[in-house]
């Protein structure tokens, strides 16, 4: 069951609400024993994927791209990065695509595993005294769900090659790439920018364009204009 509370009528207010699942401690259980079965597999999957995983955060992608920039700067180099953020990245999980990319990575049991845990899902909205009809959930992850995480990151694990070097956190990733003119990196940038954009509209997935932003990390100040 899922319960959504919406302040007023405002849809603007609405959308910064996010579900709650009140999952039992018998399916807690079993999630928490396929996790134990898979993590050799997943361990393999996301080694370069950081977050809700153990012994990985978003540290370690920080300091991996500080090393990157700097190793730039020592070549006299420019560094020009795109930081892409995706919209609800757990309630847009599209289950059929997710059970498609499970079936190809995972071990079969696994996947007719998620695939029974997905299935016939319903959610309704409560505000105030009032109470909506059930609804079927056809997107997204439960929240509090112990195998969400690692679902939510094995379904954005398998991007589209880019030229430039992708630093990974849960729904968050940099493209980064170094040159010696502006120019190259803008061209890089934006053709790798078209393939993922192309990933995100096959895969149902909806990048923020607010929280999506580019930046160029250098040491030439006077030749920002050039």
């Amino acid at each position: 069951m899922i319960a959504v509370e919406k302040p007023g009528k405002d849809p603007s207010l609405a959308a910064n609400y996010h579900p709650i699942s009140l999952l039992s401690v018998c399916y807690k259980l079993l999630e928490r024993l396929a996790l134990q079965c898979i993590s050799p597999t997943v361990e393999g999957l996301l080694r370069d994927q950081a977050g809700f995983w153990k012994g990985q955060s978003t540290c370690d992608q920080v300091a991996a791209l500080t090393t990157f920039i700097e190793n730039g700067f020592q070549q006299n180099l420019k560094t020009g990065a795109v930081f892409l953020d995706l919209i609800a990245a757990y309630g847009t999980v599209w289950h059929t695509g997710l059970l498609y990319k499970l079936s190809k990575s995972m071990l079969y049991w696994f996947t007719q595993l998620v695939s029974l845990l997905l299935r016939e899902q319903r959610f309704r909205a409560h505000m105030g005294n009032d109470t909506s009809s059930w609804r079927p959930q056809r997107n997204g992850l439960p929240q509090g769900s112990v195998l969400a995480p690692v679902l939510c990151n094995l379904y954005s694990v398998d991007l589209p090659v880019t030229r430039g070097r992708k630093f990974i956190y849960a729904d968050d990733t940099c493209l980064a790439i170094e040159g010696q003119y502006f120019s190259e990196l803008e061209c890089s940038l934006s053709s790798d920018m078209a393939r993922m954009s192309h990933c995100c509209r096959q895969w149902r997935l909806k990048p923020s364009a607010s929280k999506t932003i580019s930046s160029v990390f250098h040491l030439h100040n006077t030749s920002t204009t050039h």
